[in-house]
């Protein structure tokens, strides 16, 4: 709901800068309770499912020309390509940077009960998105995999664009780009680092064996992949030419000095762990090779911030949503698009008909048996972002 309620928000917003459009959806209304009543039909189905949904964005160059019909139709065969073609889902055109983009949202219950499957969902939509490209003569990207430097976020972007200043994984990736350019060993990469202010700590085992790499800049911890493929351990014990037993030592002197300088680890970690083979609780303890586990969506990478803010003080329209007042205009799914595989009507007839039926609390079924559940967990409905 918290997703949900950010993008309702901006439909609702007084500036134009900061509007968004509903390209379509599939749930009954924009009605606050109506979209609750929804969601805890389709989350019986399921009711075991924890993960239950998605939420992406799609973004297009800033030179791109789009139509809210072409978007829409993108947007379509990407969720399409994902799994999404039976579900309940919002797709949000927002104007708020300085390129085209759009949110989708959505359940990963199907209505037949089913549920799309979110096993390695990067890599999926990774290879999606370039297709589509290509498709529709899109600008190309280079693919996660292929890229070196991890691009900023859209807060970076933002907080660069107000202050003039790059963020502080910014600044590492620039730091620690040079000096992998600069040196072709350990001792001498260590030595640059630190003399620009970068101290080094390695996830270096007893015998020696190193698994990983952070970076700590003026009290801000980032491990290799957060900065990029480039700065992963695997690709920097290539570049440097690293050697388990001639690198032991110089590894395990700058650990020392890196400890020494923050004893607390960096950002919100605990304490360091004074042995060699420990990483403060902030840092990775695995192998930070090529190959990482795939993560659901919905997970943020804890070296950036949220884009999401969940509250709202409107007292006007800004607020119907949270009011239960119906908008005044609410598009049907297939608006601006003419062969939308969304076409959901009967499931969406069915849905209505056990909504008549349903209580307070959104059940189909007797609600005699679940008057003890707490009030919390009937809250608990989450859009998660």
């Amino acid at each position: 709901m918290g997703a949900l309620n950010y993008n309702l928000k901006k439909l609702y917003s007084k500036d134009e800068s900061q509007k968004a459009e509903i390209l379509a959806t599939n749930f009954a209304s924009l009605n606050h309770q109506s979209i609750k009543n929804e969601l805890r039909l389709l989350q019986s189905l399921n009711p075991r499912l924890k993960r239950n949904t998605f939420h992406t964005s799609l973004n297009f160059g800033k030179d791109e020309v789009i139509s809210n019909e072409k978007m829409l139709t993108i947007a379509e065969e990407y969720m399409k390509k994902m799994g999404f073609d039976n579900n309940a889902y919002f797709i949000f055109r927002h104007h708020d940077t300085g390129h085209p983009h759009c949110h989708i949202l959505a359940l990963r219950n199907r209505f037949d009960g089913t549920v799309v499957s979110d096993s390695k969902n990067y890599q999926r939509s990774d290879k999606i998105a370039r297709e589509l490209e290509q498709k529709h003569g899109l600008e190309k990207v280079q693919s996660s995999l292929e890229s070196k430097v991890k691009s900023p976020n859209k807060d970076e972007i933002e907080m660069a664009l107000r202050t003039g200043k790059a963020s502080q994984r910014m600044v590492l990736q620039e730091l620690v780009g040079a000096a992998l350019k600069r040196n072709n060993n350990i001792p001498a990469f260590i030595d640059h680092l630190e003399k620009n202010g970068v101290n080094v700590l390695f996830n270096q085992a007893s015998t020696g064996r190193v698994t990983g790499i952070s970076y700590c800049f003026g009290g801000f911890l980032a491990k290799g992949q957060a900065l990029g493929n480039q700065f992963k351990w695997g690709q920097v014990s290539k570049t440097l030419n690293y050697e388990q037993t001639k690198d032991f030592q110089p590894i395990d002197e700058a650990n020392g000095r890196t400890r020494a300088a923050y004893p607390k680890g960096g950002n919100d970690s605990k304490a360091g762990k004074p042995t060699a083979n420990r990483m403060p609780d902030g840092t990775s303890k695995q192998s930070e090779g090529d190959h990482e586990k795939p993560k659901n969506t919905s997970t943020s990478n804890q070296f950036q911030s949220s884009n999401i803010g969940h509250k709202t003080g409107s007292k006007d329209r800004e607020a119907d949503f949270r009011n239960d007042r119906e908008p005044e205009i609410l598009p049907s799914s297939d608006q601006g698009s003419t062969n939308s595989v969304f076409h959901s009507n009967g499931a969406i007839a069915s849905l209505g008909e056990l909504l008549a039926g349903a209580s307070a609390t959104g059940s189909v079924s007797d609600d005699g048996k679940k008057k003890k559940k707490k009030k919390g967990k009937e809250e608990d409905l989450g859009l998660e972002c």
